[in-house]
């Protein structure tokens, strides 16, 4: 980390921090602080986008939209300086208060420290180099999903991709939620390289999410412990599957030591049994919209929880304006708190919620209209994935499934959530919507996204189950060790991924991501071609010009196109026939508008493309006009411009 990353984290989390001071509202001062996190991260990244729009993404502009909302924000925090002061001087007298006592601020700090440190430790090793000068990664989520992640932050990174456009797919709108991909490439002018970006902000995000759920889980429970059960219980959710996987395949197979090179995950098998992953390794490290969205979820509960009696209107409108502007960061959160403020609003009908749902619709829908996909990916289906995969439709699949999934969470929320309050009740009966929602139909392309609504449940339910166990622990005797066997079945998957994560060496990983051909051909392109440049190139998750330049490309993985509802199915036989050399090829190269395209080690082996077609290729090529602009390391990319 450089210094002006640094500047630009501290500006972030102080533009934060004096946002929360813009409402009355009754936050500790360490609330404000972690929650400053998240609103500077979303604030920065708005500003900074639309000046980057007018303007370019570069250093002048990022700190010109620091600059803005530093000046504002300080006349907030002026105004409000008396109640800052008297926060802070809460802060110093509580830090002397035990660790259980309720207002201690021990317990956040803790938290926020120890998650430092394990995503510090985890992204350390994401990323790593290899002998060939390539780049090796340590993780499925980094293989996988990071592969999108980083051609959505380079496309703004290094491709000016304003208006913003898919660049995995030339042409089509961006229907994904990329505000926390454009705000990793906000590093990218400030000195870091593009992993580096994505580590960096990845840290910034995932360290304050533990704290920030702690803060909305402690509105639920009775004391600190429970809530900290809570957290545990989310974080290291993963299903059973590892007390049969583990304990009565690995362990005895290999001992104790298999714990230093843990062989395999034990809450994901391929999506064949288990469907619903650990929500560290299967949500917020792969899929990173969820490090805004979950933690911009909570923020939103806690301010309408503590509002619930005061019905302060600036504390609506500032929630409301928070969930509408959701959609560019994840969309999920923003469908769940309108589904769960929608219910709310019913039970009271009052008029002070029109504060709230004016500016998260006025805000909000443009954006999911502008987002939504042009196909439908909706099928009534019931009990989402029996009758698929390897599960029948029959009773007792159904009960295994949910067994092997999430363990006993579901009746244990259920207890919980009927033993709470009635006016907890209320605010809780509609989080088993997200149990239903996955149940009644397959509402995406591929129908592992239902499990997205499950973890909701699993992150809005985890308080509940908290409590139960926090209650049979206090009631000791035979109570206490089933609450301590109930908290070890439901964390036990989990931990074991987690800590996988931690070890860049359990099989298969790591794995050569990059080769040294790859990174030298990337570095070429964001040198020597135009940023509005459009290539041909092989439809594989790795590709160099996707992953490392952001240039715009015909079409990216099939698998990932077709999750967000772009004809995948097409690009791919145009793809075909122009490698192919089919008759009308050069009017696919028009249609799509490329510029170049690109022959190497993965469009041979993609496309099974004969020896000796780079000579087929150069003569067809050249003879109509195209220029070989590059040739180097088994690549060749031929500028196809002038293609007559």
């Amino acid at each position: 980390m450089n210094f002006l990353t640094a500047v630009f984290i501290c500006s972030i989390v102080l533009i934060g921090f004096t946002t929360t001071y813009s409402i009355q509202s009754r936050l500790s001062f360490e609330e404000r602080v972690m929650f400053g996190v998240v609103l500077g991260v979303i604030e920065v990244s708005i500003v900074g986008f639309l000046l980057s729009w007018a303007f370019s993404v570069n250093r002048t502009t990022i700190f010109i939209s620091v600059g803005i909302l530093l000046s504002v924000n300080s006349l907030i925090a002026l105004r409000r300086r008396s109640v800052l002061a008297a926060d802070y001087e809460s802060l110093l007298i509580r830090c002397k208060r035990k660790w259980n006592d309720p207002l201690s601020p021990k317990v956040p700090i803790f938290l926020l420290v120890s998650s430092t440190l394990l995503t510090t430790r985890i992204m350390q090793i994401a990323y790593d180099g290899t002998d060939s000068g390539g780049v090796a990664v340590s993780h499925l989520s980094v293989y996988g999903d990071w592969s999108a992640h980083l051609a959505y932050a380079a496309s703004f990174a290094y491709s000016n991709n304003f208006p913003p456009e898919l660049p995995t797919a030339a042409g089509e709108s961006f229907s994904y939620h990329f505000g926390v991909d454009w705000f990793s490439a906000m590093f990218v002018p400030l000195g870091l390289d593009l992993f580096s970006a994505m580590q960096t902000s990845t840290v910034l995000l995932a360290s304050v999410l533990p704290p920030i759920l702690f803060f909305g889980y402690k509105r639920f429970v009775t004391n600190n412990r429970a809530a900290v059960f809570a957290l545990l219980i989310f974080l290291l959710s993963g299903g059973t599957a590892a007390f049969f996987r583990f304990l009565f395949q690995d362990l005895p197979e290999e001992g104790p030591s298999i714990l230093l090179n843990l062989p395999r995950s034990y809450a994901f098998d391929g999506f064949d049994r288990n469907w619903v992953d650990n929500a560290v390794t299967g949500f917020l490290y792969p899929q990173r919209p969820t490090l805004v969205g979950f933690s911009a979820l909570v923020i939103v509960i806690v301010l309408l929880w503590e509002n619930r009696k005061l019905k302060i209107t600036s504390t609506y409108v500032f929630a409301g304006t928070l969930v509408g502007v959701l959609p560019i960061f994840h969309i999920f959160s923003f469908g769940a708190l309108l589904l769960l403020s929608t219910f709310w609003a019913l039970t009271t009908m009052k008029r002070y919620w029109l504060r709230f749902f004016a500016p998260a619709l006025l805000l909000g829908v443009p954006v999911l209209i502008w987002q939504w996909p042009d196909r439908d990916g909706r099928s009534w289906h019931q009990l989402w994935v029996l009758g698929k995969s390897t599960w029948n439709l029959h009773v007792i699949d159904f009960l295994w499934f949910w067994l092997l999934n999430t363990g006993l969470v579901i009746p244990i929320a259920a207890l919980g959530i009927v033993r709470s309050s009635r006016e907890i009740k209320r605010f809780a009966v509609p989080i088993f919507a997200f149990l239903i929602i996955p149940n009644i139909a397959i509402w995406h392309f591929w129908i592992g996204n239902n499990a997205k609504y499950v973890i909701l449940f699993l992150l809005l339910s985890a308080p509940f189950i908290g409590e139960q166990i926090e209650l049979l622990l206090k009631s000791g005797g035979l109570r206490k060790s089933l609450s301590v066997a109930l908290l070890i079945s439901l964390i036990f998957t989990g931990s074991l991924d987690v800590w996988r994560a931690m070890d860049k060496t359990t099989g298969p990983y790591p794995v050569e991501y990059l080769t040294g051909s790859d990174v030298l051909l990337g570095e070429w392109i964001l040198k020597s071609t135009p940023t509005d440049a459009t290539f041909a190139s092989a439809n594989t998750n790795t590709h160099p010009v996707r992953v490392l330049t952001g240039r715009s490309v015909v079409s990216g993985s099939p698998g990932r196109l077709n999750d967000l509802g772009v004809d995948w199915y097409s690009r791919d036989q145009d793809l075909r026939s122009i490698y192919q050399l089919q008759e009308g090829y050069g009017d696919l190269l028009a249609r799509y508008q490329v510029t170049h395209l690109v022959l190497g080690p993965l469009e041979k082996l993609h496309y099974r493309l004969t020896p000796d077609y780079d000579l087929r290729i150069e003569e067809e090529l050249i003879l109509h006009g195209a220029e070989l602009v590059y040739d180097r390391a088994n690549y060749q990319v031929y500028d196809v411009q002038d293609l007559q």
